[in-house]
């Protein structure tokens, strides 16, 4: 037996060796000649009850954000279950405790021995109980079997039990204490992006599969986020981040068999729906990877000493969604045949409540949860580009502040490894893609948008419009996407497109690509950005210009790649953003 089993272990003995004390007093209790004992058992019972609380609570707090909170009872209750040898468990707690998991190990062992100690004092029986249950039987069993009642049988004991069980309390402290601190300087760990990316082109292909109506187009609005959820496997992501858009009503075409719509927007979560769970939830917690406890028959040992952890990938996504558990799919609740008819015929409902799901192409369910409108519905909703804002048009309202553009450069960064090479982001895109939404109940720079049309009437070619190479036909440019990045950078800080930041002899740009990188290349060059946004923001900016990260490999699709770019672009931006804000001091 090894590691957290023996933690199971000296869990259970404890409350065997309380019901033995407890027994013994009853007994002691109908034999007068050892009335002297009554008051050193009441004194070993409050002891040894004690070293039970302060090792539950210890053990509690191992386990906390390692297992979910509503399994905590039920894995603290039951000691020697099947959860306890679950080796994902035993992984997760070897991470929290780091360098003091060997000492906290050795501190439970020596819990185990004291206890196996005071058993043996107890003349305790197989199961663990007291070899007679008659209390007037007492004086007979005594001599029977001649266990101890004396506290100064006890003494040293419990005082090693003390010491042991206060010294594992301490380093359990220390070591959550750390942990927030390790969790901060994890926080730049790389997302799994590819896993995300897997995920948008399954969902915005599953979308499309639910446009079955006459109507010319509908418009899916896609909501960009920086996420911050951890999740560990590529399955996680599918069940732990939902997608938030829009739905937008389009022409109705002229076909008989168009629907006429009664709706024009409408805002929901898209979100994975498992049918048949076979994982024990865990909850994440700071600075470690999310497990899953499995529920099996086969009875598996906690590897929590002397093992080789297997490599493994942790993926941090950062977000300012906060992630909900999936409720429950209601059984009455449809496969979604026509999504167009669906939505125009649904009843106002409560946005925990799935209107129905789509089914992707390996027959997995997709829920539709719409959320509710607030009372203002009636509110004209309005879309504008990020062209339009910049062109600082009167129809728009209040202009772009320092914190709106910080906040969007944050989302624009990371979805751009989020969404790379699938439908919703195309090579040449720009600042006409880019899209804000003002909606009633919403700020218009909460979040941008991307949006894909969906139409019945659309050739598979056309479908295939967004693949991206990623590459420039100037040599100079070294990766297409990551300079537009950097170039609506630019735009965002100054609030100006680059057609209003360019002088006379940025165009003279003969032999260079076009005005744009010759407008940025003398921003970058003058330092007049670094004078104007600070270190951080410029240092991400002149990244995606020059695509200058030290390597050959410049293809987002390359693992390695997007870890550099997460490090040098987005995790700095992040940062500049949590300065600015004053969540963090320069």
């Amino acid at each position: 037996m090894s590691g957290f089993e023996i933690a199971g272990v000296v869990l259970s003995s404890l409350p065997l060796v309380i019901s033995a004390f407890e027994h013994y007093a009853e007994g002691v209790a109908t034999a007068k000649r050892f009335w002297m004992y009554k008051t050193e058992l009441r004194k070993l019972l409050e002891a040894i009850k004690t070293e039970r609380v302060i090792y539950r609570n210890t053990c509690e707090q191992l386990l906390t954000g390692v297992v979910a909170v509503d399994q905590m009872q039920d894995f603290l209750d039951n000691p020697g279950g099947e959860l306890w040898h679950d080796s994902n468990v035993g992984n997760a707690l070897r991470e929290r405790l780091r360098d003091c998991h060997e000492v906290c190990i050795d501190n439970i062992r020596n819990m185990e021995k004291v206890m196996n100690k005071i058993m043996e004092k107890l003349k305790l029986g197989p199961d663990g109980k007291a070899q007679f249950s008659d209390p007037s039987a007492f004086k007979e069993e005594y001599r029977r079997l001649k266990f101890g009642i004396s506290r100064s049988q006890y003494e040293g004991l419990l005082s090693d039990l003390r010491s042991y069980n206060q010294a594992l309390a301490q380093l359990t402290d220390q070591s959550r204490d750390l942990e927030k601190t390790r969790g901060q300087s994890k926080s730049h760990s790389c997302p799994n992006f590819k896993a995300l990316q897997i995920h948008a082109r399954r969902l915005y292909t599953t979308i499309r599969s639910g446009w079955r109506c006459g109507c010319r187009e509908h418009t899916v609005n896609l909501r960009l986020e920086s996420r911050s959820q951890k999740v560990q496997k590529e399955e996680d992501v599918l069940e732990q981040i939902p997608f938030r858009v829009i739905f937008s009503y389009g022409t109705v075409s002229n076909s008989a068999s168009a629907v006429t719509s009664s709706w024009q927007w409408k805002e929901a979560d898209i979100r994975f729906i498992k049918d048949n769970p076979k994982c024990v939830p865990l909850s994440p917690f700071i600075g470690n990877n999310q497990t899953a406890v499995r529920n099996s028959n086969k009875k598996r040992r906690v590897c929590f000493d002397n093992i080789e952890l297997p490599p493994r990938q942790t993926t941090i996504i950062e977000t300012t969604h906060v992630p909900q558990p999936t409720p429950a799919l209601n059984p009455t609740t449809n496969h979604i045949q026509d999504l167009c008819k669906a939505i125009a015929t649904l009843q106002q409902q409560n946005g925990d409540n799935c209107m129905g799901y789509l089914l992707d192409e390996l027959q997995r369910k997709y829920g539709i949860y719409l959320r509710d409108p607030p009372i203002t519905c009636r509110q004209r909703w309005t879309t504008y580009s990020l062209k339009d804002i910049l062109a600082q048009n009167s129809t728009v309202g209040r202009p772009l502040t320092k914190h709106d553009a910080l906040k969007i450069a944050v989302h624009l960064a990371s979805s751009v490894l989020q969404l790379y090479k699938t439908p919703w982001l195309v090579e040449d895109w720009g600042k006409e893609d880019i899209l804000f939404i003002h909606r009633p109940g919403a700020s218009l720079y909460d979040h941008p948008f991307v949006s894909c049309g969906f139409s019945h009437l659309r050739s598979s070619a056309e479908e295939m419009e967004w693949v991206s190479t990623g590459t420039s036909p100037y040599n100079v440019i070294r990766n297409q996407t990551l300079f537009t990045l950097g170039i609506l950078l630019i735009e965002l800080w100054y609030g100006k497109s680059m057609d209003d930041l360019k002088t006379t002899d940025d165009t003279n740009n003969r032999g260079t690509p076009n005005d744009a990188w010759c407008t940025a290349n003398r921003l970058i060059k003058d330092n007049e950005i670094r004078d104007n946004a600070g270190f951080l923001y410029a240092e991400a900016i002149e990244r995606c210009i020059w695509c200058d990260f030290g390597q050959r490999e410049t293809d987002l699709e390359d693992e390695k790649f997007q870890k550099i770019v997460y490090e040098r672009v987005v995790a700095l931006l992040q940062k500049n953003l949590r300065q600015f804000t004053g969540e963090e001091f320069m």
